[in-house]
C-alpha cells in the first residue's frame, strides 16, 4: 500500500513539472506586462491600447517555448486599465501547423455578442486571490470548439501600496495535447483531476475527460501539498505541482498480505 502511495507521489511530481514549466513562462510574461503597462506613467500618461503592442512578443514567446502544449497565449487587462478602451484582450492562437494569429472577440458591452471575460474563472480567480489559476477542462466555443485548459498568472503592480491587479497573462492548452505529454506519466488506471474533481485526462476507460468524479472526499484531496500523496478513500491522491491539479490512482480493495 505504501508503495502505491509513493508511486502516486512520484507520478504527481512528474506531471506537475509539465504544468509548472508553462506557469513559469506565464509568470515571466505577467511581470513583463506590468513593466509595459507602467511605462506610460513614467511620462505622465495613462496606458492606451497601442502601448500594449510589445506584449505580442511575450505571447509568441510562450507559444514558441511550449509549442507541444500551448495553442494560445496573451494578456487580458483589468477593466479600466486603458485610457482608450474599457476592456482589452490581446491573444494569439495557432491552429495545427499554422502561424500565430490574433483572436478576435467582441468586447463591446452593448453588443449581443459581447464576450465578458471578467466573469470567467481564469480571469476572476487571479483577480480575487492574486495567485495563478487553471480552469477547465471546458469546450472553448469562442475559439477552438475543443476541450482546453486555460492557465493564468496575475499581473500585479507592487510599486506602491497594496499590489494593484492589472490583468492576467494566460495560455490555452488543448486537452488532446496534454494527453500526449501526461498519459505516459500516469500509472495504469490513474486520472488527473482539477480542483473541482473533474477529469482532465485518464488512463481509465471508466473516467473520460470532463466527467465529474463523484463520491470523492474532495477536501481531503485538496489537502495534499505539492510533492505529497495520501490515501483518500479507495484512492491514492497526489498534488501535481503548484497548480491545484491532482493525480488519483485506485488502491486495491484488499492490500497484499491481508487475510
Amino acid at each position: 500500500m505504501n508503495g502505491q502511495i509513493a508511486q502516486a507521489a512520484s507520478a504527481g511530481t512528474e506531471v506537475g513539472r509539465v504544468f509548472d514549466a508553462v506557469l513559469r513562462s506565464l509568470e515571466a510574461f505577467s511581470a513583463r506586462a506590468v513593466r509595459v503597462v507602467r511605462a506610460p506613467s513614467l511620462r505622465g500618461a495613462a496606458p492606451s491600447h497601442a502601448d500594449l503592442a510589445p506584449l505580442r512578443d511575450g505571447a509568441l514567446g510562450v507559444l514558441a517555448a511550449h509549442a507541444d502544449l500551448v495553442t494560445g497565449s496573451g494578456f487580458v487587462g483589468a477593466p479600466g486599465l486603458l485610457a482608450d478602451a474599457p476592456l482589452s484582450l490581446d491573444w494569439w492562437h495557432v491552429a495545427d501547423s499554422r502561424e500565430p494569429r490574433p483572436l478576435v472577440l467582441d468586447l463591446d458591452p452593448s453588443s449581443t455578442g459581447f464576450y465578458d471575460y471578467t466573469r470567467h474563472p481564469w480571469f476572476r480567480v487571479p483577480a480575487e486571490t492574486g495567485g495563478p489559476y487553471v480552469h477547465g477542462p471546458y469546450v472553448d466555443f469562442h475559439g477552438t470548439d475543443q476541450y482546453i485548459l486555460t492557465m493564468s498568472a496575475p499581473a500585479l503592480d507592487a510599486s506602491a501600496g497594496p499590489p494593484a491587479f492589472l490583468g492576467v497573462a494566460g495560455a490555452d492548452l488543448y486537452v488532446r495535447r496534454i494527453e500526449k505529454a501526461v498519459l505516459p506519466l500516469l500509472p495504469p488506471g490513474a486520472v488527473l483531476l482539477n480542483a473541482q474533481g473533474r477529469v482532465i485526462v485518464s488512463r481509465s476507460a471508466r473516467h473520460v475527460t470532463g466527467v465529474l468524479l463523484r463520491d470523492l472526499a474532495l477536501e481531503d484531496v485538496r489537502a495534499c501539498e505539492t510533492g505529497e500523496a495520501a490515501r483518500v478513500g479507495p484512492w491514492a491522491a497526489a498534488r501535481c505541482g503548484r497548480l491545484r491539479l491532482y493525480l488519483l490512482t485506485r488502491l486495491p480493495a484488499h492490500p497484499p498480505g491481508d487475510g
